[in-house]
């Protein structure tokens, strides 16, 4: 479907399924101050997610917003993630020298697991980051991937 704005309308429209070509559906609006206050809602909502999940998304806000820590070591934050089969730990991905993702340039990846309880997920994402940002990270990684990493420092183990 595409999502489209009508004055004070969202709408809903221009249905498809590529598996049933006969598909069909009416079109659909939505007041749009009701739309958007549901979808802020439904951002806010993480009552789906297990704590795992929760620890990750608000590790992941604190150490982008602490890009200064990431520059000293020269790093930059691929992700953080989340399995739901491996709800005890997430992964935290860097990537040292920064920027270096499409270029035949070198590049080391790192990998840290770290632990995660029940509980209260802002205080694990909170104890975390200090944790993490009190040092250089590539000091307690693991080399995961990257691109000739031996040429920027890190060879394989």
């Amino acid at each position: 479907m595409t999502v489209t704005r009508d004055e004070e309308h969202v709408v809903w429209a221009g249905w498809r399924d590529p598996v049933e070509r006969g598909f069909d559906l009416p079109e659909f609006r939505f007041a749009a101050d009701q739309y958007e206050a549901e979808v802020l809602r439904a951002e806010e909502d993480r009552g789906w997610e297990w704590p795992a999940a929760v620890v990750a998304t608000l590790l992941e806000a604190g150490l982008r917003g602490r890009e200064d820590w990431l520059a000293r070591w020269e790093c930059e934050l691929e992700a953080v993630w989340a399995f739901r089969g491996e709800p005890d730990r997430i992964d935290v991905v860097l990537r040292h020298p920064p920027g270096r993702d499409e270029t035949d340039l070198p590049w080391a990846q790192f990998l840290m697991t770290l632990p995660i309880s029940a509980d209260d997920p802002s205080d694990q994402a909170e104890h975390l980051e200090a944790q993490l940002t009190a040092g250089d990270p590539r000091a307690t990684a693991e080399l995961c991937g990257g691109y000739r990493p031996e040429q920027v420092g890190y060879p394989w183990p």
